[in-house]
């Protein structure tokens, strides 16, 4: 194969010397200066900048010098030209170099964001089942979650929607969010995926978790008095609180912390044990305002 490389170079600038005489035909202030800028090329892209060097002609006579050829009042006056009105090269002499900057500096950035999420993810175990398997179940209903495998027979599901719309702006599709429980001994999780969030101003987010614990603690669900709840947005968890522990920051949360939701390997997908007629939904919560 050829490879195509070498030097190239394109005028950059041209001004006119003064205060000059040409040495061959003695004509003042005669000169007009090119000055032209070099660069590195691979098949003709540009890479990097090399020199500048610049070119003198006499437009009188038509004699032309070379910058070592200069005179000395040449080259003070191509000085004085360079201080006021410089020669400035254009980004594409080194267009190439950017190009293969820029995926170097996309990739360390990649691994130093992937070092820091997984560094703040890195929950200790607490409980009796090995941390990898609690991890997976998570994952696993938050997949249930974003493919919307929710079953409307869920008694939980079901009150929590009709709850939580009643009282959510109606900038917010009531129709996309999804929502997922489970029950756990005296345990309850429940995830929802809001893929719009982005509506509601980041530092008002946290009341969606006010809003779900209103609701549900209308429900009078017995047995049942600690609350593992998780809001996904569009890419990533963007609020979690426990009973010890909460993430409500609004933008990033840490979907960990809900992992002692699963201490046994026993956890019900459903609650179908809730009457319906039963549930008494809280009329004075509060509306989440969207961003203005």
């Amino acid at each position: 194969m050829i490879f195509f490389y070498g030097l190239r170079s394109s005028k950059l600038k041209e001004r006119k010397l003064s205060n000059t005489k040409c040495p061959y035909c003695q004509e003042e202030n005669s000169f007009i200066a090119t000055t032209f800028g070099k660069y590195f090329h691979f098949f003709l892209i540009p890479i990097i900048p090399i020199s500048k060097t610049s070119v003198a002609e006499c437009s009188h006579c038509k004699k032309t010098y070379a910058e070592k050829e200069f005179s000395e009042d040449m080259m003070n006056s191509l000085i004085r030209a360079n201080s006021t009105n410089p020669a400035k090269r254009p980004l594409w002499h080194g267009i190439g170099c950017m190009l293969l900057i820029i995926p170097v500096f996309i990739i360390i950035g990649l691994v130093i964001f992937s070092l820091i999420y997984h560094t703040t993810n890195d929950v200790p175990l607490s409980t009796s089942m090995p941390l990898d398997n609690r991890r997976t179940l998570l994952d696993k209903d938050i997949d249930k979650l974003s493919e919307n495998k929710v079953f409307e027979s869920d008694s939980i599901t079901l009150l929590l929607r009709n709850c939580i719309t009643g009282y959510l702006n109606p900038e917010i599709d009531r129709n996309t969010i999804k929502y997922l429980t489970k029950r756990n001994k005296n345990k309850l999780l429940i995830l929802l995926e809001i893929r719009d969030i982005k509506k509601i101003e980041a530092k008002s987010r946290k009341q969606l978790i006010n809003l779900i614990e209103t609701c549900v603690e209308g429900m009078n669900l017995d047995n049942t008095d600690q609350f593992f709840i998780g809001i996904e947005g569009k890419y990533n968890t963007v609020l979690v609180k426990t009973p010890v522990d909460q993430d409500l920051g609004g933008r990033f949360a840490d979907k960990y912390k809900l992992l002692d939701f699963y201490d046994t390997r026993k956890v019900s997908d459903s609650i179908s044990d809730i009457r319906v007629d039963s549930i008494r939904v809280i009329q004075d919560s509060t509306r989440v305002n969207p961003t203005p």
